[in-house]
């Protein structure tokens, strides 16, 4: 503020001194900047903190997805030892399946063909000839026709445009149709 020093108009002068509440305006000023330096402050360390949080949100973020991504890959590891255990148990009892069992098998061996496929982005088909059905089977001690007609018991056993037996191939297309879910593997490869 600024204060007249004596009432002659033609002098002129201004003085803090000459104002009771100059010294009071000044410490309010300080007190102000102190308060604001200290807001500043308190901002900036909320910044830190709220940069910290995102940080460490991004590093649980992270880890989550790594996380899903070892389910992923424990559910296929999983779904492949499922299959197995059903490869194993085919094993084990190839020689005593009955033709209908041996049809299914042959069936279900052609759906895990023709889904890994598709996973590959190829077209969902397999096609299994003789002596594929055969290994598919595990070499059961049975005559080769009968394989024949096990492959043309699985034709007639699923009786869809899906899978056909045709000049000694059994065909499965999955773009063709669909098979029966109790024919198929479901999702982790255990026998519906």
């Amino acid at each position: 503020m600024v204060g007249v020093t004596d009432s002659d108009p033609d002098s002129e002068g201004t003085s803090l001194d000459a104002n009771p509440g100059g010294e009071s305006l000044e410490t309010t000023v300080q007190a102000l900047e102190a308060r604001l330096d200290a807001l500043s402050t308190q901002v900036s360390g909320l910044r830190e903190e709220l940069h910290d949080e995102r940080e460490q949100r991004a590093e649980l973020r992270d880890e989550l997805e790594a996380r899903d991504e070892r389910i992923n890959e424990l559910e296929a590891e999983v779904a492949r030892l499922d299959a197995r255990t059903d490869i194993l148990e085919v094993v084990e009892n190839a020689d005593k399946m009955s033709g209908k069992q041996r049809a299914v098998t042959l069936v279900q061996h052609l759906h895990r063909a023709s889904k890994a496929r598709e996973r590959r982005d190829d077209p969902p088909a397999a096609t299994i000839d003789r002596d594929e059905a055969e290994e598919a089977l595990h070499y059961p001690n049975i005559d080769r026709t009968t394989i024949y007609r096990d492959m043309e018991r699985a034709a007639r056993l699923i009786d869809s445009d899906a899978l056909q037996y045709t000049n000694g191939e059994l065909r499965l297309d999955l773009d063709a149709g669909s098979l029966p879910r109790k024919y198929t593997a479901d999702q982790e490869g255990e026998n519906l």
